[in-house]
């Protein structure tokens, strides 16, 4: 999700359904005033400050759920962008409303779980009570046409005040991942969504759905019910130490979904799924066996099936749905035949936001360690090493030298730096000289080798 939009997860104006008539209209009422005793205490803001790499912050507030026992507090992981680095993440707080009182309470952020769609933190302050915790209904199964109330806030000036919405469920969506839309809009992402009778179903998840066409796909996010089956086990255990859990990663990319015509061309009747582009070099994928071209039909000896426009989608979900070191069967189409092959799911590759990063003052330098991600996209061998440049401040040393953001250093002077361990080490040594110049070499795009020369201004 965009910075911006997670930034202003709470904010929302939602006005109240009703159902019709005079009679209904008590009923409804008297049921949302039911659920919101029932959300009310257990409902919080979560404060947090994201501090950039140039110094800027931005505060951020969003609606938070007490989950457990010794105020265990979620909210959406979409809150916590995946571009920044934990060291980023500042003043964790839990803000607890009762009426115009606003008071906070210092907090521990504990990590994240994007398949679960939320972010953990625990109240840290021993001033702060007991706060009830909103149990999750893992038994009431959510039809088509159900009645749902979901929750959002207002802001700040009025003081967080929680909005009540009802809403009808209107459609059920696998993809494997089972959803529920909804025929108004819910409220704020991560927020919990109740029956009339008070349970609470699930939260706001956000899923990928093509808004377009099969010929002209339009991928975006969409507002849904997300169950309690897809979030209760992370309830039970949640990450600690301010951790991502891993999802699966399996190293395939650009794919292609099989359309009528190309099941056609391939002779595969109505059998659809998705067309390997690249294999990421070292992924399980490739350890596998799994070329580029090869036709993926079946995950687990389950087909992959869906509108043109949804089946890439569909074949990613389902392999995020699978567990680390889960084993799964493949059923491949290459060169004319099917053939099954097996691949061990792997941890997904650290993320930009989980790299470790060096700063220097001095030059308005920050470096961090190359990812995965950075040799994709710039379509580097899996052997490719130096550290990154993820910050210069302008008109710094390192800036005026002619740095870029984005630059790949691979030696300070004549001694290489593929590590950040190494280029630390050496780049302290450099700069201990005091020297006219600080030389190095990077990579620069794809292919492009540049000679930087950084004049320090002692």
């Amino acid at each position: 999700m965009p910075y911006r939009a997670a930034t202003a997860l709470c904010v929302a104006a939602l006005a109240v359904w009703t159902l019709a008539g005079p009679a209904s209209a008590d009923k409804t009422a008297e049921q949302i005033r039911a659920v919101q005793k029932v959300v009310g205490p257990s409902t919080v803001v979560v404060s947090f400050t994201i501090e950039r790499d140039d110094g800027a912050k931005a505060d951020v507030r969003a609606l938070g759920t007490v989950v457990g026992e010794g105020n265990v507090v979620t909210l959406a992981s979409a809150a916590i962008p995946p571009q920044f680095a934990l060291s980023q993440f500042k003043d964790f707080k839990v803000i607890v409303t009762k009426g115009d009182d606003l008071t906070e309470y210092e907090a521990e952020y504990l990590g994240k779980d994007d398949r679960a769609q939320l972010a953990f933190l625990k109240v840290t302050d021993a001033s702060a009570p007991a706060l009830p915790p909103l149990g999750f209904d893992e038994t009431t199964k959510v039809q088509v046409g159900d009645l749902l109330i979901s929750v959002a806030n207002l802001g700040e000036p009025d003081g967080y005040e929680r909005v009540f919405q009802m809403t009808r469920v209107s459609a059920q969506i696998d993809q494997p991942v089972t959803t529920y839309l909804c025929m108004k809009g819910l409220g704020a992402p991560g927020t919990p969504v109740l029956t009339p009778e008070g349970k609470a179903v699930g939260i706001v998840g956000l899923v990928r759905m093509n808004r377009g066409t099969n010929a002209r796909p339009k991928m975006a996010l969409a507002q849904v019910l997300w169950p309690t089956e897809r979030f209760i086990e992370r309830i039970k255990d949640p990450p600690k130490g301010g951790k991502a859990i891993k999802q699966a990663w399996l190293g395939v990319q650009t794919l292609t979904p099989v359309t009528k015509d190309l099941a056609e061309y391939f002779k595969l009747g109505d059998r659809r799924g998705v067309i390997v582009g690249q294999v990421i070099e070292e992924s399980p994928a490739e350890k596998a066996g799994i070329k580029a071209e090869d036709i993926i039909l079946a995950v687990g000896g389950k087909p992959i099936t869906g509108t043109e426009g949804q089946l890439v989608e569909n074949f990613s979900n389902e392999v995020r749905e699978r567990k680390v070191g889960e084993t799964l069967d493949l059923q491949v189409w290459r060169g004319g035949k099917r053939q099954t092959i097996k691949v061990t799911l792997a941890p997904m590759p650290k993320t930009v936001g989980e790299a470790e990063r060096f700063h220097d003052e001095t030059f308005g330098l920050t470096v961090r360690e190359m990812v995965v991600g950075d040799r994709i996209s710039r379509e580097l061998p899996a052997s490719e090493t130096g550290v990154v440049v993820s910050f210069l401040k302008p008109a710094g040393w390192a800036h005026d030298g002619g740095l870029r953001p984005g630059d790949i250093i691979k030696k300070v002077r004549d001694q290489d730096t593929p590590t950040l361990a190494e280029f630390k080490k050496v780049f302290r040594a450099e700069v201990k000289k005091k020297p006219k110049e600080v030389v190095l070499f990077v990579l620069r795009g794809k292919k492009d080798t540049q000679l930087v020369r950084i004049e320090p201004r002692w």
